[in-house]
């Protein structure tokens, strides 16, 4: 028979803990099979006991493991499948995505698109940046008369903006590097589509 000293001992060696507490806790939760004759000499466990506690430890630790990496690879499909919609998703008629709600999307209002291109182009609206930014996404499939607001449509992990999909992720890192932690969400999109399309991101 081993004391709890010695099976703590044996169970740090296996890599499955090193606290005598919860040696303690697993003994009285009936978890690890142990006899107390008296309080003086304290619990003592079977070899063969702590063989099997051992054995059942290590395979639920396998199968969390596998269950784990599981529920991550399908995160990853499930994102990849997600974006892959994204790009091959259509337009209405009414520039607004099909699946998509409107009320659970984030509104580019033209007005506000254009002060904003202006101010960041130095030849304002004759900039070429700034025409196709207005090209690209107030007139979706070359129409004469603008859309007066766009959405940018959320979806899992990802943005989609016109032509432009990007990650939280990466949206998060040009909020911080931008310093647009505090704006709005319409006007940090507005902005990285400039930056992406200026830095050729998006054409």
């Amino acid at each position: 028979m081993l004391n709890v000293s010695e099976v703590l001992t044996i169970l740090e060696k296996e890599g499955l803990t090193s606290s005598r507490q919860v040696v303690l806790r697993w003994i009285r939760q009936g978890d690890l099979p142990a006899v107390q004759e008296s309080r003086k000499i304290g619990y003592q466990v079977a070899q063969s006991d702590l063989d099997e506690f051992i054995a059942r430890k290590k395979e639920t630790a396998v199968s969390t493991e596998s269950t784990e990496q599981t529920t991550d690879d399908y995160q990853a499909g499930y994102q990849a499948a997600i974006k892959d919609l994204l790009e091959k998703a259509m337009v209405s008629g009414s520039g607004d995505l099909f699946l998509f709600r409107k009320n659970a999307s984030i509104p580019i209002h033209l007005a506000d698109f254009k002060e904003m291109a202006a101010r960041n182009f130095s030849t304002g609206k004759n900039n070429t940046f700034y025409q196709t930014a207005i090209k690209n996404l107030f007139h979706p499939f070359g129409r004469k008369t603008p859309e007066n607001v766009i959405y940018v449509y959320p979806l899992g992990d990802y943005y989609k903006l016109a032509n432009l999909i990007v990650s939280k992720e990466e949206l998060s890192d040009f909020m911080k590097e931008m310093d647009l932690e505090g704006a709005s969400l319409s006007d940090v999109f507005a902005h990285l589509y400039l930056y992406y399309l200026t830095s050729g991101k998006v054409k």
